[in-house]
């Protein structure tokens, strides 16, 4: 364990040891206050290495097989000793004591009841650095504990068997309680589970992220696998407000009151002990009303100029050659016969309240390219962010898509509610054999 300085006071001839300074520390951070310092890294998964560590699978061991590692000889701050500090261990002990740490861990000592002990930690998820791979898990096992304990920052006595869940991790000696002869420890902790080693086990179903919004009701079902034999009850932390979870069947249910985001951990727990948790993001986005309308300017290109669109020279058309669906005017990209790229785009910022997004516009098709197998010329219709990213390709069309008149097309635009994007064609033309691209009567129409 590793912790943040505090003032020293007076000398003395005689200085406590290790464990006594440690408990002195802890005392006075009886509360969450302090985040460690000593390979934090590495304990909470932001190291350089963290990217090795194996999340997809476990090992199982015994406390004995962990404490007989060869400690390594130097202890570095920002990476990991391999394979023991890639490795996720699962073993079955004792839980014998437990208390809050002054870095903020859960400080937990494991025994195998055979004269072996280790320390298992579970840091604070705010000590826990952004990005971190392990933040999701570390944040179900504090929960885990939380449901079954409350730590302070004196030793107490648990006697309890546990199925423990970690990162294998070496840390300095410093005579800290409970600690192995090599300084192996599981650090951090990604699962506690409560109750006899064989005995049956809970595994808490993840119900993936929620998304919902104030005002609007909702349900979800969590549910559990149960091994134990006995019954189950639920526990959540982290619901949005406005709902509330079921303790004998697991329901989240309610109407969201504020718009905010967090994480949400489901614990449950069979009488018998064992435990199981999940966690996940729930989105709560901001009530939101709908207007129907129909967001695009100069749909139609009536008003002879582009604006609000943007158009390459010559874009605008009212020639009898490529006559509109409907009015005077059109948008006739391409026909030249040489090599040839012409665009037409115009922003829109879509309302987040609506169920109905459809974009829809009339294209006709002519070429002078006589293949039946191959886009020489093409048309891309794109949706861009304010930044000119494109989000996405909604449809190509091509000399193959030639016809004697204009097709209706039309695309759901759903998935970009909320946002600002930009709709843009694209018309690129070989250097052989115009291909006339032809739009008219644009439409973004929500309701």
């Amino acid at each position: 364990m590793t912790v943040t300085a505090v003032s020293a006071g007076p000398r003395h001839s005689e200085q406590p040891d290790a464990e006594e300074h440690e408990d002195v520390i802890a005392n006075h951070y009886s509360t969450t206050g302090s985040c460690g310092v000593e390979r934090w890294s590495v304990k909470t998964g932001t190291d350089t290495d963290a990217a090795l560590i194996n999340l997809q699978s476990t090992t199982a061991t015994t406390i004995p097989a962990l404490t007989s590692l060869t400690a390594p000889g130097t202890l570095p701050a920002n990476n990991r000793v391999q394979p023991t500090e890639t490795t996720v261990f699962k073993l079955s002990a004792t839980l014998d004591q437990y208390k809050l740490e002054a870095d903020s861990d859960y400080h937990l000592v494991l025994d195998d009841k055979a004269g072996h002990t280790m320390i298992a930690e579970i840091p604070d998820p705010a000590c826990v650095g952004a990005g971190s791979v392990l933040t999701s898990a570390i944040k179900g096992s504090r929960a885990e504990f939380d449901a079954k304990y409350t730590p302070t920052g004196s030793f107490q006595t648990a006697n309890v068997p546990v199925t423990v869940t970690g990162v294998g991790f070496f840390d300095f000696l410093h005579g800290q309680t409970g600690v192995a002869p090599n300084g192996i420890e599981l650090h951090a902790v990604l699962d506690i589970q409560f109750g006899t080693a064989g005995g049956g086990s809970v595994t808490v179903t993840n119900p993936g992220s929620q998304t919902s919004t104030v005002g609007q009701a909702v349900t979800l079902q969590t549910s559990a696998t149960d091994t134990a034999g006995g019954t189950l009850s639920y526990s959540a932390t982290g619901l949005p407000a406005g709902l509330s979870l079921n303790s004998t069947t697991g329901l989240i249910s309610g109407t969201p009151t504020t718009a905010a985001t967090g994480t949400v951990s489901v614990t449950a727990t069979d009488s018998t002990g064992p435990s199981g948790n999940t966690s996940f993001n729930w989105t709560v986005n901001p009530a939101s009303t709908c207007t129907p309308a129909q967001l695009l300017g100069n749909p139609g290109f009536e008003t002879g100029a582009a604006a609000p669109w943007t158009a390459s020279s010559g874009v605008l058309n009212t020639s009898s050659s490529e006559p509109p669906h409907s009015g005077s005017w059109d948008a006739w990209l391409d026909g030249y016969g040489t090599a040839t790229t012409d665009t037409l785009s115009q922003p829109v910022t879509l309302p987040a309240g609506c169920s109905t997004y459809a974009l829809g516009f009339w294209l006709h098709v002519d070429t002078a390219e006589t293949t039946t197998t191959t886009a020489y010329d093409t048309l891309k219709v794109q949706v861009l962010n304010s930044s000119g990213t494109v989000l996405a390709t909604l449809a190509t069309y091509s000399n193959l898509n030639h016809a004697t008149g204009y097709t209706q097309h039309s695309f759901d635009l759903s998935a970009y509610k909320g946002q600002a994007i930009t709709l843009k064609f694209t018309g690129t033309e070989d250097s052989q054999k115009q291909t006339s691209f032809v739009i008219d009567d644009t439409a973004l129409n929500v309701s």
